[in-house]
């Protein structure tokens, strides 16, 4: 099959616009929709970029940004080297053909991510597996690391919930991830179930274009605020969630899972 142009396996660096959207279906219905752009990194051509894009820098200050200290563990190291312990973990043993790192980039130095996704591929740009960082309000971080599985023809992993996310929901159920990936868009979704019943889904999906010094001018004339609205509707969604639907609240339990590799009151864990 011929590859497209704007997929990623094509170029070292796409640029998404599209939304992420959340939908709470029990213990009352809730649900939001917000427009976002997101960037997907080639791991190993991220000083290509550096040099490339005007506007766009490596481990170093610049309007959009990515820094290796922001993920996972808060060493200067590559990212391809702090990701090997979790690609064996994910069923990778030999050294994959390209990595994706699936997030938000700096804005002017700030940035939060309430989760971003490596998708791992091989030689055929088929993602063989998907590591996912998740981090909650409360400083905490956790990995999860899963081989995908094409089921029913969709790419998905299944995995137990070990990490506090969200103060409207307990620890139990489990995650299905769900990648998909058709032209020029791509989607990844997390869904929470329990007993086989479906209580959240969540996802981000976007239409890609290649990561040029013209596009990232253009994603940042159009939307200037965007980056920086991530929190304060989050904060939004949880008034709503406490006053409005009346949920109940759960505290946040100490994390005591070895994936949950940063904690505000526990030393940051190197793997």
């Amino acid at each position: 099959m011929k590859m497209d142009s704007h997929r990623p396996g094509s170029s070292e660096g796409m640029l998404y616009q599209g939304h992420v959207e959340h939908t709470r279906f029990t213990p009352c219905g809730h649900g939001f929709r917000t427009p976002v752009h997101f960037y997907a990194f080639d791991l190993s051509k991220l000083a290509s970029l550096d040099k490339r894009v005007t506007g766009f820098g490596h481990n170093r200050f610049a309007p959009v940004s990515v820094r290796d200290r922001d993920y996972l563990t808060p060493e200067d190291l590559p990212l391809t080297e702090k990701l090997k312990p979790w690609l064996v973990e994910a069923g990778i043993n030999a050294a994959p053909a390209r990595i994706w790192l699936v997030t938000s980039a700096r804005w002017w130095g700030n940035v939060f991510n309430p989760v971003s996704f490596y998708l791992i591929e091989d030689e055929s740009c088929t993602p063989i597996a998907l590591i996912s960082e998740v981090n909650n309000t409360f400083g905490d971080r956790h990995i999860y690391a899963e081989p995908l599985e094409r089921k029913h023809g969709i790419l998905q992993a299944d995995h137990a919930k070990e990490f506090h996310v969200s103060p409207f929901n307990n620890m139990d159920g489990s995650y299905r991830f769900t990648v998909r990936r058709e032209e020029q868009s791509l989607y990844i979704g997390v869904d929470l179930y329990r007993e086989n019943e479906k209580v959240l889904e969540a996802w981000i999906e976007g239409v890609g274009e290649p990561l040029t010094t013209r596009s990232l001018r253009r994603i940042a004339l159009l939307h200037p605020l965007r980056p920086w609205l991530t929190m304060p509707r989050i904060v939004w969604q949880a008034i709503l969630l406490k006053f409005k639907r009346r949920l109940q609240v759960h505290k946040r339990p100490e994390p005591s899972h070895s994936h949950t590799i940063r904690s505000r009151h526990q030393p940051v864990k190197s793997w």
